[in-house]
């Protein structure tokens, strides 16, 4: 039995030893491994490499000899990740992935890297490494393909939602998760019909179409983890395998919500915009004008430059572009400004209400838009239904986003008929009065002519009846008086009514404290006369832009002053600094005003009783209209130690644009 056993072993290993491949079939093999097979020496040198590396690399002629990282990758130094030096360092088996070089060095692909000790059987020592390499390129590109597709679609804004087919979840992407409120863990084999406000409809409709024709897409409502129902968009179709068997089904999910609210908004603000346009009370069209843009823009096409001149030589043509406006709608108050008793009768007879000037007004719309201009206004005359002309304003405007095409403009009409009437009303009174201002004026010149001229001779007379010893002085005084005082009044009369026509003077750069100074000491010998001392209190430079007639209301004031505070001896004239004015005091120590006469002291002809004074009482009328000629202020206070304080703004140089 053993001798039997021991011959069949002997007879199997010659068996084996026959079957073994020989040197020559080893090289067969190793050359048709299409994967990258290499041998390393522990100094990192090439020993052998199979024929897969020359297709890899056909620009190098041989490896053998050189460096492993030269002669694939271009480096004068060992990769940072190479798995054989690892492995040449710690003699076991190594794994990397690393970059696959071209011939410049540039990256063009991927290699699996598998390093082996290569161990010499004999004495048991590591002589180098054996490399196989397996170039992942393709494998790569796909990864990084479904990579970018997978963050696609986990980061798409609409959901995306795959069901197996029975209806229960198998992925959810994150805007699934936003838009129900659920996380991804929860939706996982969650059935959809768990999801839906209707637990029966995925049954009754979306299975049954998707079954039929492949798909199914509508609106439903679903519900929100936080317990509020909202409607989506559903886009759903079946998924098949290569060989065309149903295998899930994928979801497109959109929230409607918003949609849902702006359409709402939308509808609202139409019916807003519907309600405002039929109850507006200005006459308001909605037109179609996009005929007669595309007409303009041909004329311009065809080389038409000047269109005022075209469509005034053919004006058949503004008639033929006027029958392309589409009117699309019209208010109430239109009907009412044009008397129709509704929108058929007043659209069916628009030739009515149309004039020959209209047709004027209509060439220049047409100009406009030719121009490009989105909006128009003139004035026209119209007609009513009942043949009533109408002067009207007419303006449009292209409504926004029809800019291109002009097939919606909204025209406003407003009647200005009876505004027109007053014009002409106010242009006929002006007229009149400006009329009347030069026959005052021609009157004042008059008067103050023919009146001055015998009241002279009258007070010359006086003065030769005082030599006559015969005369009564007293009769003789009182006509003098009365004659001066006549004389003043027209004198005053005149000069108020030539200022109070003035709107405007000329300023030019004046020092007020100059002029108030200049006053001060022309009024000085009448003040010493009445026995009284006038105190000037200004020692600073006032400049001012002013008219030299400014010197006149400071006269008149310290006038006043020595004619009615006679029993105060003294008056003050001092200034202050307010800005933006120059303020200037004329302080009197007399009797005082009373509280109702300050109201009425600057109104003309307004002279308080102060027997034995001459006066027109015109002067405080003629120093307020220049102060107001200068921008200015005037008023008068208490003193308080008894008498009156004048007060009178004028702006200082720098603010005066900025006094109204």
């Amino acid at each position: 039995m053993g001798n039997k056993n021991g011959k069949s072993d002997i007879k199997y290993k010659k068996k084996l030893v026959q079957g073994e491949p020989k040197l020559s079939d080893m090289e067969s093999i190793f050359a048709s491994i299409q994967d990258g097979i290499g041998v390393i020496d522990k100094d990192m040198n090439i020993i052998l490499v199979n024929p897969i590396a020359h297709k890899w690399y056909p620009e190098t002629s041989s490896f053998i000899g050189k460096k492993c990282f030269k002669a694939f990758h271009g480096r004068s130094e060992p990769c940072e990740i190479c798995p054989s030096l690892r492995t040449l360092k710690t003699g076991k088996s190594t794994f990397d992935i690393v970059p696959k070089h071209g011939k410049e060095g540039e990256k063009v692909g991927w290699i699996e890297i598998n390093s082996f000790p290569w161990i010499d059987t004999s004495t048991g020592e590591m002589k180098g490494v054996i490399e196989h390499v397996h170039d992942i390129t393709e494998r790569k590109k796909t990864e990084e393909r479904y990579k970018l597709f997978s963050e696609a679609v986990e980061e798409a804004p609409d959901g995306v939602q795959i069901v197996d087919l029975n209806g229960h979840i198998t992925y959810s992407n994150r805007a699934v998760e936003e838009i129900f409120g659920i996380p991804n863990e929860e939706l996982l084999g969650k059935h959809v019909n768990e999801m839906n406000v209707d637990p029966e409809f995925a049954g009754k409709v979306i299975l049954p179409s998707i079954i039929e024709t492949g798909r199914w897409v509508g609106e439903l409502m679903v519900k929100h983890k936080g317990g509020y129902e909202f409607p989506i968009w559903l886009n759903t179709s079946i998924v098949k395998d290569s060989e065309g068997n149903p295998i899930a089904m994928v979801g497109i999910i959109r929230d409607m919500t918003e949609r849902r609210r702006f359409e709402k908004a939308l509808k609202e603000s139409e019916e807003q915009y519907r309600s405002l346009f039929e109850d507006s009370p200005v006459s308001l069209w909605e037109e179609d004008i996009s005929q007669v843009k595309k007409y303009v823009d041909n004329l311009r096409n065809k080389g038409v430059e000047d269109l005022r001149i075209y469509f005034e030589s053919h004006p058949e043509e503004v008639e033929r572009c006027a029958k392309m406006v589409k009117v699309v709608n019209v208010n109430k108050a239109t009907l009412s400004l044009f008397r129709a008793q509704n929108k058929e009768e007043l659209l069916n007879g628009l030739h009515k209400i149309f004039t020959e000037h209209s047709f004027d007004v209509f060439r220049e719309e047409l100009v406009a838009i030719a121009d490009g201009r989105t909006w128009f206004e003139g004035e026209d005359f119209v007609r009513t239904m009942t043949g009533n002309v109408l002067n009207i304003f007419l303006k449009w405007s292209v409504a926004p986003g029809y800019e291109k095409t002009y097939s919606r403009r909204i025209v406003s009409i407003i009647d200005i008929t009876e505004r027109k009437r007053i014009e002409e009303s106010i242009k006929k009174y002006t007229r009149k009065l400006e009329e009347s201002n030069r026959m005052k004026e021609l009157f004042i010149d008059i008067m103050h002519h023919d009146l001055m001229n015998p009241l002279a001779t009258a007070s010359g007379f006086t003065e030769l009846l005082k030599d006559y010893k015969e005369c009564n002085m007293m009769y003789v005084e009182t006509i003098e008086k009365n004659l001066l005082k006549a004389m003043d009044l027209i004198e005053c009369a005149t000069r108020f009514s030539r200022i109070d026509s003035i709107e405007r003077i000329e300023l030019t750069d004046l020092d007020l404290s100059g002029v108030i100074n200049e006053v001060i000491e022309n009024l000085r010998p009448s003040a010493e006369r009445a026995g009284m001392e006038i105190e000037n209190t200004i020692t600073v430079r006032m400049p001012v832009k002013a008219n030299r007639i400014i010197e006149e209301v400071f006269s008149n004031l310290i006038s006043n002053a020595i004619k009615y505070a006679q029993n105060g001896k003294r008056i003050i004239v001092k200034a202050e600094d307010k800005d933006p004015f120059w303020n200037v005091m004329i302080i009197d120590f007399g009797e005082g005003l009373r509280q109702i006469d300050k109201t009425v002291i600057f109104d003309r002809f307004c002279r308080l009783d102060k027997k034995g004074v001459k006066g027109s009482g015109l002067g405080l009328a003629i120093a307020k209209k220049i102060v107001e000629l200068h921008k200015g202020g005037i008023g008068v206070e208490d003193n308080p130690q008894g008498g009156a304080v004048f007060i009178v703004e004028i702006p200082k140089s720098e603010y005066l644009d900025q006094v109204h």
